[in-house]
């Protein structure tokens, strides 16, 4: 019997670090998702479908996302186990003890490793809180699959379908549980929205030309998650502060996280405005980004007012 394995849908997930309009198209896509799943499951003849982990956010997910999960879930043709991950960990009072699933559906409940009963060769284990420790593995004599959500060495990792764009992820796999020592296929899902660009702004001297080199990758429409990295000079002005005319749409989401900020040397024997404005700025107890954009808007200011503006 072949057994489809999914990982990550994250329904109901906040996304919070990809703003309003990133975060909506990959709750929509997850919906969108989960039913092909099943679908592609029912279309390959699999006679078990194996949801490993993260179905949902249990912070965030409705009952009316977990009756759709169950719907879309029991119109599979086969046995679904769904086994619960860090993000929808099961207890007492999970949605997974307090809702009523589907007739093919079973919910693993053991931090340990344990068979499944529709395929004795799969054996799986379940968050039955968000930050317990790894269940110990079984004996190695015989043949099987191990899997948990998030896992560690000696399981099998099955990446996130819907996931952050900075994260590797996106595929279902399909094993094989007669013999489970085949390697197992991996097939993709395509569809996910948004998509992730990254920028070198090393090159850019002036504010004028990183806002040109973004011009150039921003497309409008679909989400974008813009990662900026390499080294920002002295006075070039990030988008999206203190320029309202310079904000992105909500369409793009800027990743700052890889970004490092030049800081000028400055002469002690210099006493223009200038060079006492740099050196007090390099005393300033602010965060890195902070205190970038505060000294790129004061040289704009001292060169505004030194040219008579």
């Amino acid at each position: 019997m072949e057994v489809m394995i999914v990982s990550g849908v994250h329904l109901d997930h906040a996304w919070t670090s990809l703003g309003v309009r990133f975060g909506s198209a990959l709750r929509a896509w997850s919906r969108d998702v989960l039913a092909r799943v099943v679908q592609e499951a029912n279309q390959r003849g699999a006679g078990m479908l194996l949801i490993a982990g993260d179905l949902f956010d249990r912070s965030y997910a409705s009952r009316a996302t977990v009756d759709y999960a169950s719907q879309v879930l029991g119109g599979f043709s086969g046995d679904v186990v769904i086994v619960p991950g860090q993000s929808d960990w099961v207890d007492g009072m999970s949605l997974y003890k307090t809702h009523t699933w589907a007739s093919n559906t079973s919910i693993c409940s053991s931090s340990d490793f344990e068979p499944c009963t529709v395929a004795t060769t799969v054996w799986v284990s379940a968050w039955t809180s968000p930050g317990g420790p790894a269940p110990r593995l079984p004996d190695a004599s015989e043949s099987r699959v191990l899997i948990r959500a998030r896992a560690t060495h000696g399981v099998l990792v099955v990446p996130d379908l819907v996931h952050d764009p900075r994260e590797a992820g996106g595929c279902a796999l399909l094993i094989d549980s007669v013999e489970p020592q085949r390697p197992a296929q991996r097939f993709e899902l395509l569809g996910q929205p948004g998509s992730l660009v990254d920028v070198d702004v090393t090159d850019a001297a002036s504010t004028d030309e990183l806002d040109n080199t973004l011009d150039a990758v921003v497309a409008s429409g679909d989400p974008l998650l813009l990662r900026l990295h390499g080294t920002l000079a002295t006075g070039v002005l990030l988008p999206g502060f203190g320029v309202p005319e310079r904000n992105f749409s909500s369409e793009v989401v800027l990743d700052l996280d890889s970004l490092d900020y030049a800081m000028p040397s400055v002469d002690p024997a210099d006493h223009s405005a200038r060079a006492e404005f740099l050196l007090a700025m390099s005393y300033a107890n602010t965060p890195e980004l902070q205190r970038h954009q505060t000294i790129a808007l004061g040289l704009a200011a001292l060169d505004a007012s030194t040219q008579g503006a």
